[in-house]
Formats: C-alpha cells, structure tokens, sequence
C-alpha cells in the first residue's frame, strides 16, 4: 500500500494479512504496543525542494503544510514544493484541480517562479528542476517501498501497488518501475481511502501476557499456556462486551531463538495443542530464514510474549457492480494538454475525467486522469483497465 498526502508517505507491505507490530515509535519516541506495520517518510505534495550547502537538491522533509502551502495554492508560500513540481510538468491542472470545482484555480505563474528560482541554483530551466524534485521525492519514497518489502524478505514483483492518498496516483506508476512492479490498482475514491477504512475497520482489542520459556517445555504442558489464553479472551469479552457481538479470538507469540534480542510474532492455531505449538516453530523458522537470511531447526526457541486478539467485524460495505459499458473511452476525454514525463520535453496528453469512466474501459498512456480527490498521472508503457467497481488498474505494457 502507497499513501501519499501533503506531508507524508505511508507504505505497508500485506501479504495476504494486515501486518502488525509491537514496536513502533511517534516522533522518535518507542512505543509498545500493538499498531498496523506502517513505515512513514516526510515526503508529500507539500515537501519543500532546496539545493543544500553542497550544492545537492533534497526534498523534504520539511513541509509548506496548508498554510501557506505550496506557493501554487495562492496563500503566500514562496518556496517550491512537489505540487508546483507537478503543476509545471503539466501533470496538475488548474482547470480540472479538485474536479473542476475550485473558484480560484491554481496559481501557475507562483509555481514557475518558484521554480526558476530553484533551477538557477541548479544551472538548468524550471522545467529540468521540477524533474528532479520529482526524481528526488520518487527516491525517497522507493527507499520506503523496498524498507517494507526487499528488506524484510518479500520480492516486490510479485505483488499489487495500491495507490491512494491525495498525491499517490500522482507517483505510482514512476514507483512502481523503479521496484519492478507491473500492477497497481488506483480505488475509486484514493483521495479518501483511508477516511473509508477508518469507517469500515474492525472493532480490535488486544491483550498480552509475557511467557518467558522455551517452547518444547510448553509443548510438554499444554494447559499453562492454554489458560493463560483463557484469562486473556475474559479480558477481551469484558472490554468488547458493551458492542453485544461475540468477539473471534487470535492468538500469537513471539518467539526467538534462545539467545537472541528480537522476537518475530507467529499466529498459533487455537486451541493450544503440542501439534499446534510445533506447527508455529515450523513457522518461525520459515520465516526467520526469510527475513534474516538462515534458520536454525536445531536450535532451541524461546516464546517470549502471549497475545490474544479480540476481533469483532466493523461496518458492512455495500459496493454496486457495473455493467460493462458500451460507450467508447472517447467520451471520457476533456482535452489534451503537454506534459513532462521525462527529459524528452513534453508530450502531448489527453486528459480524461475519471467520473466518466466505466467498467470495460480501457487506454494506453500518456493520460491523465482527472477527479475532485486526487489526479492519476499515466506515463507511456503503462495501459489502464477499469473494472466493475470502477477501480483503475494500471499495468506495465510489455
């Protein structure tokens, strides 16, 4: 998941699970205690660009915020940021910005300012100079991608890019080429996907228990750590009691082998059982070997923390399904415009309003997708399907 705002990026990697941990930290403080995996970098729409004392452009992670914003948004801001950037490659649109609806449409002379300004200190032209912030903010955030991925064992290619956020269509397809992703799926609504999850979230509660010893001695006696689950899941029913539903228990623990400083957490299958307790070592190694690069069988492993979960399902969605239309991808079309998507200089784009495609639908880029939320950016080599709930899926030609 990619999730580009104003100030921030927010990636995750979801293999087949919503990724937890117990170790995060807010403004460089430690915090324990259970949290979605979620790996934020200082780089959005309103990142500030500047060339350093070395004479090196850096993006972020300071911000212009929303006021004054970037100087585009006619509020005083006098330093370029990654929406002016956009704005002067023709990617943003003053006429179709937040659908067409502003009555002060953006301020394309403040961004060619600002952004002359910072190309004279580069030695190039203001269009050369948005071309790199936006390579610079790129590099930051592909830095994030493969911190969630590569790093932690998983081969990015394999797997879908999922862009929301006001700025991450914007940037998707430029990210997803640079970690080898040939997929990505835009929703309907990216500017507000994450509004709608907090919405449609479940209910959670969780509650932990601190174990301290080695598993083949939990394996010879059961019903300690069974009852431990118990007295947790108690726990979890008098929190949840008050939402009148049954909640659906998990349990995990994090194991180590003995010796280490860090634990993995493991799902364990309930109920605690010698065969369950040994399938969950089976998992530990698996996945130690992936993300350290070697296991250890022989060894022995320590559980160190018991966690239950009390999971209760949120608010059901109701999605309509679309027909697939009849019309031609024609009548999606505004205009055409010029727009930078490399050194190159600039190609003549069409323009489409994202409320008029439909299921079936499908284009080749160069394109540029237009909504009140956010706008899709779509360079050459890169093909668009849309489906029966209107997402856009974005995939490599070729």
């Amino acid at each position: 998941t990619f999730d580009m705002g104003g100030t921030s990026t927010d990636v995750a990697l979801c293999p087949g699970i919503v990724p937890q941990t117990v170790e995060s930290s807010i403004a460089g403080l430690p915090l324990r205690l259970p949290a979605t995996r979620i790996h934020t970098v200082g780089a959005g729409g309103g990142s500030i660009a500047r060339v350093d004392k070395g004479g090196v452009l850096r993006v972020g992670p300071q911000s212009a915020g929303a006021v004054p914003g970037p100087a585009c948004y006619g509020r005083g801001g006098t330093v370029a940021t990654v929406t002016d950037a956009n704005l002067i490659l023709g990617r943003l649109d003053s006429r179709y910005f937040l659908g067409g609806t502003r009555k002060k449409p953006l301020n394309e002379e403040a961004a060619w300012l600002v952004l002359d300004r910072l190309g004279s200190e580069l030695g190039m032209g203001p269009e050369k100079a948005a071309l790199g912030v936006i390579r610079v903010v790129n590099a930051s955030m592909e830095r994030a991608l493969r911190r969630v991925s590569v790093a932690r064992g998983y081969d990015p290619r394999r797997y879908v890019l999922l862009a929301f956020g006001g700025a991450g269509p914007l940037h998707a397809c430029e990210l997803a080429e640079s970690i080898g992703i040939r997929r990505i799926m835009i929703p309907l609504n990216p500017g507000v996907l994450s509004a709608l999850g907090m919405l449609l979230a479940d209910v959670v509660c969780d509650r932990s228990r601190a174990v301290l010893t080695h598993l083949d001695v939990l394996a010879e006696n059961t019903a300690r750590l069974d009852k431990e689950v118990q007295a947790l899941s108690a726990m979890i029913q008098t929190v949840l009691a008050s939402e009148r539903l049954a909640p659906t228990t998990e349990a995990y623990l994090d194991m180590r082998y003995v010796g280490q400083s860090y634990e993995l957490e493991l799902p364990i299958e309930l109920p605690i059982t010698a065969e369950h307790l040994h399938s969950a070592a089976d998992s530990f190694h698996a996945l130690h070997e992936q993300r350290y690069g070697y296991s250890s069988p022989d060894s022995r492993i320590d559980v160190v923390t018991l966690r239950v979960r009390g999971r209760m399902p949120g608010a059901e969605p109701s999605f309509s399904e679309e027909e697939e239309t009849t019309s031609d991808v024609e009548h999606a079309i505004l205009s055409t415009k010029p727009v930078w998507f490399d050194d190159s200089g600039a190609v003549e784009t069409p323009c489409l309003d994202r409320l008029r495609l439909r299921c079936g639908h499908e284009f080749a880029g160069p394109a540029l997708i237009f909504q009140y939320d956010s706008t899709v950016v779509i360079p050459p080599g890169w093909r668009v399907h849309m489906d029966a709930w209107r997402n856009a899926w974005v995939e490599a030609i070729g």
